[in-house]
């Protein structure tokens, strides 16, 4: 039926559900429908559906059926359609009514006195000549044409897939991964929905049965292999062996039709019909995503390639790092000085070692001696913007993220990346800090990126959280055995010694009792309730001596429990920055931004790198009724995001253990407790503890840590990496080629 939106009676956000009152002439709306003390001669009545258009300015074509609601019945909406106003004056309402991002009254105007009745022609098959309307730039028209399409495209989806109950926020997720696509592939192959990241099988599979997909449809279990497969990368994988794979798959197949018998040979088959599609590769019994063995594969060519260089002789090196020694006031170890050769020498080395150990005085030497000797162009870059700060204070060189060196801009959740340039860069010499966080798709477009003849240097910690994108490439690179590999594993203690690097030294080898004193605290808590009460106490105390900027809560967990991320931003935010006149806000979706807001970046976005810190300085709204948040890097970078650039921003009073890799911070806050089993590992902790400088308090109970400690999950990632780089190097004819393995024996030394 044809009706007119009203108003709004309720709506969920998270899921886009809504009940609106609608008004019509129709008159196949049933008595008991029709809502009483109406005078202005139309029917009114109540529809229920998801994202219902909610706007006066356009009639809309309802299809739907009658349902019983509390106050009598509903229409349930299953599809609609927007019947374009065919007046000008109806046109101007449209584009005035704010649904169009960019357009306002005044823009509208302009529009409709340049194009009348073809305004909204002109705006779906030929946006360029907007151009010509005064103000309305380049960007402007970017924005306009892009909101007017999704929006189109995103009613589309939704009303499509509202009947299996999947939210507006999973529907754009569609939109993003597949455009203008979207609903072509949703009715011809629903099972590609698995390779978008939230999307369960199951809900695929609801989708699909409802399709009338018969329960052993090669595509259902193609489906579930690659689901199986998606999985498995987010969880670090970047192959599965095939007989995990195909019965993984097959427990898959089976919770959806249980009484439907696919034989695992059934299954087996459709792997290779998807490598036949070159879809997967089949390496002996490891079954990858193509995308990730080419990753891997490419990834230890590139390396082996870089490696085989030719080693470098400084006849004059030991009286030019004695020099550097004494213009910087230091006295390196023998074992830091093994470094700064190792480091220089060799054409692709790697220096690790934990807090306290000496990386940052021993790379600030490698670079000093380097431009003595060589007196050539430094890259220094790091994954996260913290980290690349962090090390241009270090060194004094410049310093920036991957992602921004190398031109990188993310292609989606857990994905490869697009180049924004494809030359070499400009370096002699790169060196890369904090690379445990370095995925094998960033690690790849590196080294594809390093010039002949250039030298690379690996920084990091092998003993962290590997990285959150697929791979261990730190870990593999130093496990192949066949590139120089520097260790530093001595704590220098000066008198008011560090109990964090020493507590750091125990966990890495496995020793659970730990040193206690001031800049290292456990504080006894039952339960979560208790713990949350604690660490909000703590939270203030801490701010209050040594500044916000300076504390950070960390937890195991992102959304779980009462000191999960999620329960503990918006209570840590109240505390120290409540609301208050004047102060702007601005709700997106179920989180509350306001002005002052210490958040960060949850997803790659141009040059912001995921887990890059911010400050939002101001929540403005322009004279077209759109608001933008200006948020401030701390860098020199202030950016203004749109409410599509805020739906990848979180609040950072309390962050995952992963999200804070790359950062340091004066006093970290850690709850603590056996409800974490399931995610504690010695490397969780270890990162956690090593990302403060001066203070550690730790919430909750012993025995978790005890459990943290005693578990090793550093190397639960299937990656062959480390074979395929050994694979390269076991080659006769490359011996002679092949670089030594700069391996130094353990030694433990307090200096008082």
């Amino acid at each position: 039926m044809i009706a007119t939106y009203e108003k709004t009676i309720y709506k969920d956000e998270s899921c886009g559900f809504c009940i609106c009152a609608y008004r019509t002439g129709d008159e196949t709306v049933p008595a008991t429908a029709r809502k009483a003390g109406s005078r202005d001669g139309h029917i009114h009545f109540t529809a229920t559906g998801y994202l219902l258009p909610e706007t006066g300015a356009v009639e809309v074509d309802l299809n739907g059926h009658w349902e019983k609601g509390r106050y009598g019945p509903q229409l349930a909406v299953d599809s609609y359609r927007e019947i374009l106003p065919a007046t000008e004056a109806g046109i101007l309402g449209y584009l005035s009514s704010g649904l169009i991002k960019g357009i306002g009254p005044k823009t509208a105007r302009q529009l409709v006195d340049a194009f009348g009745l073809d305004t909204l022609q002109v705006l779906d098959k030929t946006p360029e000549r907007l151009l010509g309307i005064k103000g309305i730039a380049a960007k402007k028209l970017e924005r306009i044409v892009s909101t007017y399409q999704d929006a189109k495209a995103l009613r589309e989806i939704v009303s499509f897939l509202a009947p299996f109950g999947v939210s507006v926020r999973k529907c754009m997720q569609i939109r993003e991964a597949y455009g203008g696509q979207a609903i072509q592939i949703l009715k011809t192959s629903p099972y590609a929905l698995c390779r978008i990241h939230g999307f369960g099988f199951k809900t695929v599979d609801e989708i699909a049965r409802r399709m009338h997909v018969r329960p052993d449809d090669p595509q259902r279990i193609q489906g579930a292999l690659l689901y199986t497969l998606e999985e498995a990368g987010h969880a670090g994988h970047l192959y599965l062996p095939r007989e995990d794979l195909i019965r993984q798959a097959a427990r898959l197949l089976k919770e959806g039709a249980a009484s439907v018998d696919i034989s695992d040979s059934h299954i087996a088959a459709q792997v290779y019909e998807l490598a036949m599609q070159r879809a997967l590769c089949v390496c002996g019994e490891a079954v990858y995503r193509r995308r990730l063995y080419e990753a891997e594969t490419r990834t230890a060519e590139l390396v082996a390639a870089l490696a085989r260089q030719p080693v470098r002789a400084y006849p004059n090196f030991d009286a030019v790092l004695a020099q550097s020694q004494k213009e910087q006031g230091l006295m390196l170890s023998t074992r830091q000085c093994e470094a700064v050769r190792c480091c220089l020498q060799q054409p692709f080395s790697i220096l690790t070692g934990g807090p306290g150990t000496g990386k940052t005085t021993v790379l600030k030497v490698i670079l000093d001696v380097y431009q003595k000797l060589e007196g050539g162009t430094i890259l220094q870059a790091a994954p996260t913007g913290r980290a690349a700060r962090r090390m241009m204070q270090s060194t004094g060189h410049p310093a920036g993220t991957l992602h921004s060196v190398l031109g990188l801009v993310a292609k989606g959740e857990g994905g490869a990346y697009h180049t924004k340039g494809l030359a070499p860069l400009a370096a002699d010499f790169v060196v890369v800090d904090e690379t445990s966080m370095m995925d094998i798709f960033l690690a790849e477009e590196l080294f594809r990126r390093i010039r002949p003849g250039a030298k690379i240097l690996l920084v990091g910690d092998a003993d962290q959280l590997p990285s959150v994108g697929p791979g261990n490439v730190f870990r593999d690179l130093i496990r192949s055995g066949v590139l120089p590999v520097t260790q530093l594993d001595t704590v220098f203690r000066q008198s008011g010694a560090s109990r964090i690097a020493l507590n750091a030294q125990l966990i890495r080898q496995n020793r659970a009792t730990l040193l206690e004193g001031p800049d290292f605290e456990f504080l006894p808590c039952s339960d979560e309730t208790a713990a949350s009460a604690m660490i909000q106490r703590l939270y203030q105390d801490e701010i209050a001596r040594v500044g916000i900027e300076q504390v950070q809560v960390l937890s195991p967990f992102a959304s779980r429990g009462a000191v999960s991320v999620k329960s503990l931003n918006p209570v840590l935010r109240n505390l120290v920055n409540p609301a208050r006149f004047c102060v702007q806000e601005w709700q997106i979706g179920d989180t509350l931004f306001r002005e002052g807001d210490r958040i960060v970046q949850t997803r790659n976005q141009g040059e912001i790198s995921n887990g890059d810190t911010s400050v939002v300085r101001s929540i403005r709204k322009n004279e077209e009724g759109e608001i933008t948040a200006l948020l401030d890097f701390g860098d020199g970078r202030t950016v203004e995001y749109d409410e599509r650039d805020m739906a990848h921003i979180q609040l950072a009073y309390a962050l995952t253990i992963h999200k804070s890799q790359g950062g340091e911070y004066a006093v970290v806050i850690l709850p603590m407790l056996p409800s974490f089993y399931k995610l504690l590992s010695r490397n969780l902790v270890y990162t956690a503890i090593t990302r403060a400088k001066k203070r550690v308090i730790l919430v909750g109970q012993k025995k978790a840590l005890y459990m943290a400690i005693h578990k090793d999950g550093s190397d639960q990632r299937n990656s062959m990496l480390a074979n395929r780089l050994s694979a390269l190097f076991s080659c006769k004819d490359d011996a002679a080629n092949q670089p030594e393995f700069h391996e130094m024996t353990t030694e433990q030394k307090e200096v008082s």
